[in-house]
């Protein structure tokens, strides 16, 4: 099972004929909204790519029917530019890793915005996503959970 963290909160939106993105919306067939983000950047903040952001985090969403006791892997944080909802999951014009692994024990990561992001056509839509998985779990194997902490505008 993997468990992603919605560490975005909002998409910054250049018009406003945008539709705005669903933070806890799965990414996937078995994705789950278990993960907590307590810390992390103001929703719809603007910060310089090249700036380093602390994230807190805990599987205490109250938002998951999966115990938060349940093995946790290793968490990853990724970077996703204007995410959008399609009929199996979710498309991003970007996507990268840019922390991770690391343990759950930590409850906590820095994460530096990369310098080189690539030209994209929204560029005030960027989301961070946590996640894990939880391969332990019986019937939900192969799931993620998540959990976003916010949405931001990426200057250069």
């Amino acid at each position: 099972m993997k468990l992603t963290a919605a560490l975005t909160t909002t998409l910054m939106a250049t018009s406003s004929s945008a539709t705005l993105f669903d933070k806890w919306s799965p990414w996937g067939k078995r994705d789950y909204a278990c993960i907590n983000v307590v810390q992390g950047i103001p929703e719809n903040a603007t910060i310089a790519a090249g700036t380093t952001v602390d994230i807190v985090f805990d599987r205490h969403s109250g938002r998951c029917s999966i115990p938060d006791d349940a093995k946790a892997g290793p968490y990853n944080v990724w970077l996703a530019n204007n995410p959008v909802i399609v009929p199996n999951g979710v498309h991003t014009d970007y996507y990268a890793k840019i922390a991770g692994p690391f343990p759950e024990s930590e409850g906590r990561i820095s994460v530096t915005i990369p310098r080189d992001l690539p030209a994209v056509q929204a560029e005030t839509l960027w989301y961070l996503r946590l996640d894990t998985d939880l391969p332990d779990t019986p019937q939900v194997s192969r799931s993620s959970v998540f959990g976003f902490g916010f949405g931001v505008v990426v200057t250069s």
